[in-house]
C-alpha cells in the first residue's frame, strides 16, 4: 500500500446541511399549502401532511442535489 492519501471531499458542515434544508422546503411549503389547500383542505391534518409531504419531499431532493452540487465548496469548508 501506498502512502499517498486518497483524498476525499471534507463532510458537509451540519449547519450549512440544515441552512440549505431549510432554504429549500420554507419555500416550496409557502408555495403549495396555499395551492393545494382548496383541494386538501378538507382532510384531517395528518392525510393533508401525508399528501404535502408525497409532493414536496421529491421535488426537495431535486433543488437541494442542484443546491449542493452549485455549493459544494461553500458547504464543506
Amino acid at each position: 500500500m501506498s502512502n499517498d492519501q486518497t483524498l476525499k471531499p471534507s463532510a458537509p458542515k451540519k449547519w450549512k446541511a440544515m441552512l440549505l434544508v431549510w432554504l429549500t422546503i420554507y419555500p416550496l411549503l409557502n408555495l403549495f399549502f396555499p395551492l393545494l389547500d382548496p383541494y386538501i383542505g378538507q382532510f384531517n391534518l395528518p392525510l393533508r401532511l401525508l399528501i404535502m409531504t408525497i409532493i414536496i419531499v421529491p421535488i426537495m431532493s431535486s433543488i437541494l442535489a442542484f443546491l449542493n452540487k452549485k455549493l459544494f465548496t461553500w458547504v464543506r469548508t
